[in-house]
């Protein structure tokens, strides 16, 4: 399996005594312990150290910086079983573990790159958000990552969403994947996050999915069109453009149309549910197609819904 490479970590990533004061006479043999294991990549002995670190009362302020070191190391070893293509059976136990503390972003991220590429696109969605909401944590990513790999989160989750909409499921479904709640405020994050560390998204690909060739919501699109009405009211956003978007079907003309009525009926929508912002709209047809990192296991059908979208442009 191909990995994005913004999410690549090594076990040197979290350093669990930097900046923090000597630990107690009781906590160091355990401390010492954990460096050990982790120094020498016994993964099962630093898990040990850890319970035992969770249990401490002298030691319970240094089992976030442990769990961040742990979830380094065994990102590390699923990456390296990564790269030389191995099956994700062989390294599934290993990402798991390192995401689920959720302290690591790379962990959550290269989560969200699996899962996408087995095509469980709602799983992969989900995994972006947390990873999107542990580096808006300052204490757990104390090194704001780069603009274009937090753009890329972004836009990886909101594409995420839009094939989880269009795509069906074995049992012949779709699903609307419900962005997460910030932490910190109770708002809407993820995707709608108004910054992600002085990082504001642009241009975010919203699921709002319609009937075939019409402007009317399919049930997802009106759930999605819901959460998007609830995230402006809660940032009390002043201006925003809508853009429509087709594929490539169709002539250009009715594309054209098609999507500006798409964006103007997404407007009324918002208008309808108590949203106060200045809405702008345009329909761009098939002329801008959606920018994908990594298309690896995706077919034409799953580009077509892709490009089959609302974008919600900041103003």
């Amino acid at each position: 399996m191909r990995m994005v490479q913004w999410y690549l970590v090594t076990a040197t990533t979290a350093c669990l005594l930097t900046g923090r004061p000597a630990p107690a006479a009781d906590c160091q043999s355990v401390l010492d312990a954990f460096n050990r294991a982790i120094d020498d990549a016994h993964e099962t002995d630093a898990q040990a150290s850890i319970d035992k670190i969770a249990a401490s009362a002298d030691c319970g302020a240094y089992q976030t910086a442990a769990q961040l070191r742990l979830a380094a190391l065994r990102l590390s070893a699923a990456q390296t079983l990564m790269a030389r293509g191995r099956p994700v059976a062989e390294y599934e136990r290993l990402l798991t573990t390192a995401e689920a503390p959720e302290v690591l972003w790379q962990a959550s991220a290269t989560l969200g790159e699996v899962r996408f590429g087995e095509r469980r696109f709602a799983e992969a969605a989900e995994a972006y958000d947390r990873a999107i909401a542990i580096v808006k944590n300052e204490t757990l990513t104390r090194t704001r990552p780069e603009k274009f790999e937090i753009e890329g989160l972004v836009n990886r989750s909101g594409q995420a969403r839009l094939l989880a909409a269009n795509v069906k499921m074995a049992d012949g479904s779709t699903v609307f994947v419900r962005t997460a709640k910030d932490q910190r405020d109770g708002t809407l994050g993820g995707i709608y996050s108004q910054s992600v560390r002085g990082i504001m998204p642009q241009a975010v690909p919203i699921p709002i999915t319609f009937e075939y060739a019409k402007t009317t919501f399919t049930p997802i699109g009106e759930q999605a069109a819901h959460e998007l009405a609830e995230a402006l009211k809660e940032q009390q956003t002043a201006r925003i453009e809508l853009v429509g978007h087709t594929d490539i079907r169709g002539s250009d003309e009715n594309n054209m149309k098609l999507s500006a009525a798409r964006a103007e009926a997404v407007a009324a929508f918002l208008k309808n549910a108590g949203v106060t912002a200045t809405i702008e709209t345009k329909g761009v047809g098939s002329t801008e197609p959606i920018k994908i990192v990594d298309s690896s296991g995706l077919n034409q059908e799953d580009i077509y819904a892709l490009n089959r979208r609302v974008e919600f442009v900041r103003q």
